[in-house]
């Protein structure tokens, strides 16, 4: 597939807008800050955790399906691989400061 780069820059809907009044309104597809704080902090665990998996699972079968002769390619193996590794290292450390912050406030006298 390949990409026009001008393309990138006519569409207008990823831009501001003026209104009659003047001001700017945001006509960005992405949710803004108010949006994204109602989006609890369980459900952004649950969707990083699933994240994780999903890219170690994607790693493992890139490498199966090189091993069967499929038509994986070599250097997106490695690259697979250390993607997942990192998640999986960010998500340790994520539960490692929360298992820490749990600590601390279990530690706060009352």
């Amino acid at each position: 597939m390949a990409i026009d780069a001008l393309s990138l820059f006519n569409n207008t809907s990823i831009l501001p807008s003026l209104t009659t009044t003047g001001r700017v309104t945001n006509t960005y597809p992405y949710p803004t800050v108010a949006e994204e704080a109602q989006t609890p902090f369980a459900d952004l665990l649950t969707q990083a955790m699933g994240d994780t998996v999903s890219s170690d699972l994607d790693s493992k079968l890139l490498g199966i399906d090189l091993l069967l002769g499929g038509e994986a390619d070599l250097h997106s193996i490695p690259i697979a691989q250390q993607k997942a590794e990192m998640l999986l290292n960010l998500t340790v450390q994520i539960r490692n400061k929360m298992v820490e912050s749990y600590q601390e406030i279990m530690r706060m006298q009352v």
